[in-house]
């Protein structure tokens, strides 16, 4: 004798005669009659495709640049024109890879610290405040993660400043002489932008 679930499982398994057979689904549902789609407004056409046509041949931030003019300053006469010592070149403003990934390597560490030792101190409260029963001020946790999330924020410059501009050199470990060095012109390059504009 076959137990209980073994008869399910074989009965479910094999093919049932045609006569036991259940009616499909869709016997059941009722019959939806379907409209063709009509607009409330019988007057109301699809724009022309000319009003588009314009963003479709050139959009904005796609394909070739177009060749923009550029602006040249006169420069005032020198009178040693003739000297051709006296040219000098067009200054490179671009920053190597090398100094870039020193930055970027730099500011995860300045930012990364601070912002993971500011995302513990959430659970270390909850764990005080709840496992530990001890009543914690509201105004500590916040403060705490404020100190530390500031922290994060100047991380970034920080990672700017403190590592090597220079490709050849790699710094120091904490970068502290490249900073001093650094601040100076990091402030005014912001500076010289903010009074171009």
């Amino acid at each position: 004798m076959e137990s209980y679930p073994l008869q399910c499982i074989k009965s479910f398994l094999s093919p049932s005669p045609p006569s036991t057979r259940t009616k499909p689904i869709s016997n059941f549902l009722p019959i939806i009659q379907t409209k063709p789609f009509q607009t409330q407004n019988p007057s109301f056409r699809p724009p022309p495709a000319t009003r588009y046509s314009a963003a479709l041949k050139n959009p904005r931030g796609f394909g070739a640049a177009s060749p923009k003019k550029s602006k040249t300053k006169k420069q005032p006469k020198r009178d040693d024109e003739d000297d051709p010592d006296a040219e000098e070149e067009p200054v490179d403003d671009t920053i190597p890879e090398v100094v870039t990934n020193r930055m970027m390597s730099r500011m995860g560490f300045s930012v990364g610290i601070p912002l993971f030792t500011g995302l513990l101190f959430f659970p270390f409260f909850y764990y005080l405040k709840v496992v530990m029963k001890i009543d914690v001020p509201t105004w500590i946790p916040f403060g705490v993660s404020f100190i530390f999330f500031g922290l994060a924020l100047s991380g970034v410059s920080y990672g700017i400043v403190s590592s090597s501009w220079d490709p050849m050199r790699e710094g120091s470990l904490l970068g502290w002489n490249e900073a001093q060095k650094n601040w100076p012109v990091f402030w005014q390059s912001l500076w010289g932008r903010s009074g171009k504009k």
